[in-house]
C-alpha cells in the first residue's frame, strides 16, 4: 500500500523534513519517511495496510495521528506547540568548594540523560535560526 500527502503549518508554509512514522505492527517507531521541501511526502511498502497508523510530527508542532487509509493525497495542517522551559536560579554558595561537575562524569552523563529532549530542541531552534538567516541573506 502506498500513502502521500503534504504537511504544512497554519500559514500554508511546507513543513521540511516533518516526520512520517508508523506507530503500529512489527516495525513500530522503525519505518517512516520524511517530508520534502514543499511539504510533500509518499511511501510505499508491503507491510502498510490500511489499518496502520501514523504519527506526523514536527519539532515546535503538535503530532497528529492518521490511519493509512486517510492519507491518501491528504493535506495535514500542524499546529503549533508552545515549549516553555522551567526557570533556572543560580544561588552562589556561602563556603565554595573545590568540586567542580567536570570532575564528576557520573553526575554529567545524569544530566544530559534527564535534559536529553530539552538540549535535542535547542539545537533544533538553533539550527532553524541559522538557517532563516542563512536565507535571509540569500535574498
Amino acid at each position: 500500500m502506498e500513502i502521500s500527502g503534504k504537511i504544512l503549518d497554519a500559514t500554508n508554509l511546507p513543513l521540511y523534513l516533518a516526520n512520517i512514522t508508523i506507530v503500529t505492527g512489527s516495525q513500530i517507531n522503525k519505518f517512516g519517511t520524511v517530508a520534502k521541501e514543499n511539504g510533500g511526502f509518499s511511501l510505499s511498502s508491503n507491510i502498510i495496510s490500511p489499518d496502520s497508523q501514523f504519527k506526523i510530527s514536527y519539532l515546535g508542532f503538535k503530532s497528529q495521528y492518521y490511519k493509512a487509509s486517510e492519507l491518501q493525497g491528504k493535506t495535514i495542517k500542524l499546529e503549533e506547540d508552545a515549549i516553555s522551559l522551567d526557570e533556572l536560579i543560580i544561588q552562589p554558595k556561602d563556603k565554595p568548594t573545590n568540586t567542580s561537575v567536570a570532575n564528576q562524569p557520573s553526575n554529567i552523563k545524569q544530566h544530559f540523560q534527564k535534559h536529553k529532549l530539552v538540549y535535542a530542541g535547542l539545537g533544533g531552534i538553533v539550527g532553524l535560526l541559522l538557517l532563516l538567516t542563512s536565507i535571509k541573506k540569500l535574498k
